[in-house]
């Protein structure tokens, strides 16, 4: 019975590794299997494909190289006119956060700009000087492709057109900064716990920063208000168009019913305030949107052109916005803690205009008491004032607009 038992037992225990060995070899075959199928997943299955480098080749042709660290699914690509761009779309791709928006003095490409849709694509525009016939290809290259596009437009040709825009009959002229202070007249805006108003403390800010930039050469800055007005949001975003603001800065101090809020915030438009706005603009006469963009004019085209050329306008527009923002949020954090460590997006009516990069700036929490005391000082109203300051001048060292001072002396710098 003993040795019936050890038999068995010894055939359990037999089948029992076997049964191990089996599910070890099964285990590994599956594995082995899975790894296989994913390998011949399409790569942007596995990840998004990433554009992280740009750059313009002079060969026999004018030529853009787009380079992508992997497989992408593909391209396209159309034409804009009035005024002249290239639109390539690029499926389920992203953008490096190191590729900049660039723009250029001189050739045929005046500038080039990306924006990252919800659909799911990455879109690059082209600002050109003049018309072009392009062509495209992927090829191919260690550790991902390239997109050539041929701009159909001989080297020797886009070297001509360097010369007509140093054509030296367009002066140089100042950045234009266009300085609102919030509020004003009938509306007081937040009111502090001592009785501080809002558009009291915020004009005093404004006039600070006004008088600082105006003594910085290439700048004339502008304020939407300098006494004690109401003024309509909508003529406020007038104002500024009038003078051709290149900046618009819209000065606030928060409010909240939590009296420990505290610190700056900066604020651009939101894609819902932009989209809605976008589609106020349409409804906007024949007349009206010929000068909307100055040298985009909307007559004639169907509504869905016209849409499209509103969103990359505004898409860019956003861009800056952002990236102006960050600058002046960054300063704003030296003299203390800021409310939100990122420029925030909400749909401030004051922020939509199209073409004009623009922020608002709540500078402290007026609620608070003691930021209402430091929004009362003087001092701190000067230190407020050079901060913006410091963030604006910050932005305009790289972005500063063709035509301009800084850019002409941004570009004899080298930078």
């Amino acid at each position: 019975m003993a040795d019936c038992l050890g038999v068995t037992f010894r055939e359990g225990l037999r089948n029992l590794q076997r049964g191990i060995w089996v599910s070890r070899i099964s285990r590994a075959v599956f594995v082995w299997v899975l790894i296989g199928w994913v390998s011949l997943l399409p790569l942007q299955v596995l990840a998004a494909p990433q554009l992280y480098e740009f750059k313009m080749v002079q060969q026999d042709n004018l030529m853009l190289h787009f380079d992508l660290d992997s497989e992408n699914a593909g391209i396209d690509m159309f034409l804009l006119t009035k005024p002249d761009r290239l639109v390539i779309d690029l499926p389920g791709t992203t953008l490096s956060a190191q590729l900049p928006t660039e723009q250029f003095d001189t050739g045929i490409v005046k500038g080039i700009r990306y924006a990252q849709h919800d659909e799911g694509f990455l879109r690059i525009v082209l600002d050109l000087r003049r018309s072009v016939s392009p062509t495209s290809q992927i090829v191919s290259r260690q550790g991902g492709e390239r997109l050539i596009v041929d701009m159909g437009v001989s080297a020797d040709a886009a070297m001509a057109d360097r010369g007509r825009a140093q054509a030296p009959d367009q002066p140089l002229r100042d950045v234009v900064i266009a300085i609102d202070a919030g509020h004003g007249g009938r509306d007081p805006g937040a009111i502090g716990r001592k009785e501080t108003y809002e558009k009291d403390v915020v004009l005093a800010v404004a006039i600070r920063l006004h008088n600082q930039l105006v003594d910085i050469q290439g700048i004339e800055p502008v304020l939407i208000r300098d006494t004690d007005e109401y003024i309509d949001l909508r003529e406020r975003m007038e104002r500024a168009r009038n003078v051709d603001a290149d900046i618009f800065v819209s000065i606030h101090a928060d409010a909240i019913n939590r009296e420990q809020a505290h610190g700056s915030s900066v604020y651009a438009l939101s894609l819902d305030g932009a989209s809605s706005e976008a589609a106020a603009w349409l409804a906007k006469s024949e007349n009206e949107t010929a000068a909307l963009y100055g040298d985009v004019a909307l007559q004639g085209l169907d509504n869905g052109l016209a849409q499209t050329l509103i969103n990359l306008t505004q898409g860019n527009t956003m861009e800056r916005s952002i990236e102006l923002g960050t600058d002046v949020l960054s300063e704003l954090a030296t003299l203390g803690p800021i409310h939100k460590q990122s420029v925030e997006q909400a749909a401030f009516a004051v922020l939509k205009s199209p073409d004009i990069p623009s922020i608002l700036i709540e500078t402290a929490f007026i609620s608070n008491l003691a930021e209402e005391r430091k929004l009362n000082s003087p001092e701190y109203q000067e230190h407020l004032a050079a901060a913006i300051g410091q963030g604006l001048y910050k932005y305009l060292h790289r972005r500063a607009p063709v035509g301009t001072y800084l850019a002409k002396e941004r570009q004899n710098n080298g930078s």
